[in-house]
């Protein structure tokens, strides 16, 4: 099983429905439909219609305070709006726009235009309006997946680092990714033995989010060492926890394709979050373009069944989301 580069005309098409769709998304009241404010998307207006808390140069000195609390998001957002006329809406309208159009792109390039289904989903919207700080560091990261200079590739992925901190974990799930495929590789690994270890690759992670968090941000220095949010119930986790299954029963080369292997690797860390009673859902929420992919190259048998229950549970998903 082999998954062939899209074509150019392919992703010409997929270039402009993904436009389309960004544009159409974005015109959109999503408060409205959603039926309130989204949480964070109010602090960041309050956040920033204030003075900031600090106002440091940056230099050897504050390289640390820089990158732990993602001041390269905080000074950006504050420089487009300040020195270049900005006003909030636009700039969080615009990573709104770039997020969607990012996430549309990566699913329709691969899958065809019908992934747009998919990408319109609640999670996705609570990303693209809400948790703006990881969206825009998810357009950086997407951007590094498919790029294959490495200087520029690097040059982003240190960008994304002072956007976001998460991105470290998130680089520490592709190294795992990349170390698994070549084991596969070289040992020629059935298919549940790759699954197992990317599996075992999500519930190290999940440790590191979970039991050790605290820890780890103490030593860090981190602002949300007491962040708290609750965990994902396990009717809401049983649709995840049921594709991570089928998963397992996918041939040798589904894992040797590392858009698939994220996918699984994410899908690993959310479940055993929700185990650790751990707030996983961004994990879900970065990894949903490579979850859609992924879906569309299960084997004949279990493909049609999965997106039928996938469709079925955001159908759900969209009557309890919208109020």
């Amino acid at each position: 099983m082999m998954f062939r580069e899209s074509t150019f005309e392919q992703k010409s098409v997929a270039l402009l429905v993904s436009l389309l769709f960004a544009i159409v998304f974005v015109s959109i009241n999503w408060e409205w439909v959603f039926g309130q404010q989204f949480e964070d998307r109010t602090v960041y207006f309050f956040m920033f219609q204030g003075k900031p808390d600090y106002d440091l140069e940056f230099n050897k000195d504050t390289f640390f305070f820089f990158l732990f609390n993602e001041q390269l998001w905080n000074k950006g957002v504050r420089f487009l709006n300040i020195s270049m006329g900005l006003t909030l809406h636009e700039i969080f309208s615009g990573v709104s726009f770039l997020v969607a159009l990012s996430y549309c792109y990566f699913v329709t390039s691969r899958v065809g235009v019908s992934g747009v289904i998919f990408v319109l989903n609640p999670i996705f919207v609570d990303l693209a309006y809400s948790q703006l700080r990881m969206a825009a560091a998810m357009v950086l990261l997407l951007l590094i997946f498919n790029l294959k200079q490495t200087w520029l590739r690097l040059l982003l992925l240190t960008a994304v680092f002072f956007i976001h901190t998460a991105s470290f974990l998130f680089v520490m799930i592709y190294l795992m990714v990349h170390c698994t495929i070549k084991l596969s590789e070289r040992y020629n690994l059935q298919g549940f033995m790759s699954c197992a270890f990317l599996t075992f690759g999500g519930f190290v992670v999940a440790c590191f989010v979970g039991p050790l968090r605290v820890m780890i941000l103490e030593v860090l220095g981190d602002r949300r060492v007491k962040y708290e949010a609750d965990a994902s119930g396990w009717g809401y986790a049983s649709i995840w926890i049921f594709i991570l299954a089928m998963s397992f029963v996918q041939k040798r080369e589904f894992f040797r394709n590392y858009s698939n292997a994220v996918a699984v690797t994410f899908l690993s860390v959310f479940v055993f979050c929700t185990v650790f009673s751990v707030y996983g859902l961004r994990f879900l929420s970065a990894a949903l373009p490579f979850i859609f992919v992924s879906l569309f190259r299960f084997g004949k048998i279990e493909k049609p069944f999965v997106i039928l229950v996938f469709l079925a549970f955001s159908i759900v998903q969209w009557v309890y989301w919208v109020r």
